[in-house]
């Protein structure tokens, strides 16, 4: 909410000739935007008013704004004088400056009604106040319009919403009714009156996002009930029930506050009976620290912190266990079977699937990169298929970008993500991290570059920069004209990459053949993709615009159908050429994956699923 406040403010103030200062120190106005919920909160705030005050000494000029959830017994103690930049009604109409895009931020309501004994927010934001749905609408279709992917509909209690005849399920109908490739999602809701009509309405959303955070706070009855919490664990179980059974793929979070005044032992043991129970998917616990304007804090604050502490880390260590991130890899050289082991192992592991091929980005171009059918697909969702055009540039930073992005998307589903292919600079780049140097294009150096051979190409960087040499793929064009961009830009060898790698255990499996095994793979692939209609999928690329040439840099099957179909060579070479040169690339995939140590290599599915099986235990 704070968020979608200072976006507020900023769109306010730069109508008034604003502009966001590069540094506190250059400020003529300095926009505090404080949250109440937690004293912690306040005391930083108290904090960052003592570095302002500094620099209101050196400049006496400089205004100070404190906005926000703030109460009025805390105003009182601050220094500085308040202005208010807009009333609560115009504020939920301002046109905000997005900041986080593509994720955009849409309050729909402000303050509350409620009166939860822990909660400052209705003495801070006051009663509850609906915005016009229209104007909400019109909101969603400005944000949709400047690229927003991820629509977050926020209220202290949204689904409390109401604006006349509609609600806060009439008004998800409507939003997922607008065009556009985005999904929506909201924070946060109260179980009290998560109707079956909004259940519902979500299971119907095909843009809702599948992920919820519905907070329990408490799995005790009595402390429910001192929390002024008016609903009790059974029914907050059967509305999970209700949620799930109408949507099995949801991603459910919640909230939990542990050592509320009263709670004893056994009292906090029901909390962790019902984490253990429903399997949160994520929690947002928090210890109770009295907070001043609340009815809680007249209450006794008898529990010691470290038994706060103690019953935190209970409770995180729950959770924890529940959404451990890990990932599988699976990984080998052209034609083995990668797709099809993915797939079995997805299945039976509750998996989703990243395709880690720099050829099966692009659209327009399934067979001659053996890209996996609807069919073969089994119904398990596949990511970075057909996400890039042939007429443009797709690098692997772009790559590595939506690739995180799908991993994150999984995870928040609650599934194990797979990545599976056999371009080992792209499973590099996600695996360990790879930053490639940041050298601008030079758009009149790669033209000149462009006519040169393939093999002149090679030939020079081996002359300018040996190292890069051994590393590169010797017959892959676009890396080719990048590298030597890079040496003639800066003078000097290609940087040894930067690595950032991912963050939590990674599981990489190798899948290999014999030598002859592999070979009649490859040929038995190459004929059935002649069969399905290589040469046409060729002939449609031409016919979209492509230049034999940039067709031709899109790879062995592509460039070697490309010469066939100008002239340059007969159809029986054609097939000679294809099969040695995917034999002599697969011999490259296997000299590239060799280096890699981790890498575990197995021949049979088996194999494979007592790996994946162990390394999900630990």
């Amino acid at each position: 909410m704070n968020k979608a406040d200072s976006e507020r403010i900023a769109a306010s103030l730069e109508k008034k000739g604003y502009k966001i200062a590069s540094d506190i120190k250059e400020a003529d106005l300095i926009v505090v935007n404080m949250c109440s919920v937690r004293q912690t909160a306040v005391d930083r705030v108290f904090g960052l008013g003592q570095k302002i005050s500094k620099l209101k000494l050196k400049n006496p000029k400089i205004k100070i704004i404190l906005t926000g959830c703030i109460t009025k017994s805390d105003k009182k103690k601050f220094a500085a004088r308040f202005d208010e930049i807009v009333n609560k009604e115009k504020y939920l109409n301002c046109v905000p400056k997005y900041q986080n895009l593509p994720l955009a931020y849409i309050p729909i309501s402000n303050g509350c009604n409620n009166a939860c004994t822990y909660c400052v927010v209705p003495f801070a934001r006051g009663s509850l106040i609906c915005r016009n749905y229209k104007l909400i609408l019109k909101e969603v279709k400005n944000a949709i319009s400047k690229k927003a992917e991820e629509l977050w509909f926020l209220g202290q209690n949204v689904n409390d919403y109401q604006y006349k005849k509609t609600n806060f399920a009439k008004l998800l109908k409507i939003v997922n009714e607008i065009p556009g490739d985005f999904r929506f999602f909201f924070t946060s809701p109260h179980p009290k009156n998560f109707s079956d009509e909004l259940i519902k309405t979500l299971a119907e959303c095909s843009k809702f996002g599948r992920r919820l955070n519905l907070p329990v706070q408490s799995g005790d009855n009595k402390i429910l009930k001192l929390m002024n919490r008016p609903y009790m664990v059974e029914q907050y179980k059967t509305l999970v029930k209700k949620i799930r059974k109408a949507m099995p793929d949801i991603n459910l979070s919640t909230d939990a506050i542990v050592g509320f005044p009263g709670e004893t032992k056994p009292q906090f043991e029901n909390t962790v009976k019902l984490f253990k129970e429903i399997c949160f998917d994520m929690a947002y616990i928090a210890k109770f620290s009295p907070r001043p304007g609340t009815l809680a804090f007249k209450m006794k604050d008898g529990i010691p912190y470290q038994e706060k502490e103690r019953r935190w880390k209970i409770l995180n260590d729950i959770i924890l266990k529940k959404m451990r991130k890990k990932m599988v890899v699976v990984l080998g050289p052209t034609a083995v079977g990668k797709s099809a082991l993915a797939v079995k192992l997805a299945k039976k592991f509750k998996g989703e699937i990243i395709s880690a091929d720099s050829r099966q980005v692009y659209k327009g171009m399934s067979i001659g990169t053996g890209k996996i059918t609807g069919k073969e697909m089994q119904n398990i969702p596949h990511y970075l298929l057909d996400v890039a055009s042939p007429r443009k540039r797709f690098t692997v930073t772009q790559y590595r970008e939506l690739a995180l992005k799908a991993i994150e998307k999984i995870f928040a589903k609650g599934k194990v993500p797979i990545l599976c292919g056999g371009t080992g600079f792209y499973l590099q780049a996600v695996i360990d991290g790879i930053i490639i140097p940041e050298v601008k294009p030079d758009w009149q150096l790669r033209s000149k570059l462009e006519k040169f051979t393939t093999e002149k190409l090679y030939k020079k960087l081996k002359k300018l920069d040996s190292n890069r040499a051994k590393t590169i793929d010797k017959n892959n064009r676009r890396r080719l004209i990048r590298a030597l961009e890079i040496v003639l830009k800066t003078k000097k060898p290609v940087p040894a990459l930067k690595l950032n790698p991912l963050p939590y255990p990674v599981l990489i499996i190798g899948l290999k053949k014999e030598k002859t095994d592999l070979k009649k793979l490859i040929e038995k692939r190459f004929y059935r993709w002649l069969k399905q209609g290589l040469i046409g999928e060729v002939k449609i690329l031409r016919k979209s615009g492509l230049s034999w040439k940039k067709i031709e840099a899109f790879g062995i099957h592509y460039r070697i159908v490309a010469q066939y179909l100008e002239g340059k060579i007969n159809y029986q070479k054609m097939m000679e050429n294809s099969l040695n040169e995917l034999n002599n690339y697969a011999k490259r995939q296997i000299t590239w994956f060799k280096r890699d140590k981790r890498i575990q290599w197995i021949k049979k599915q088996p194999e494979a699923e007592k790996l994946v099986k162990e390394f999900l235990k630990k």
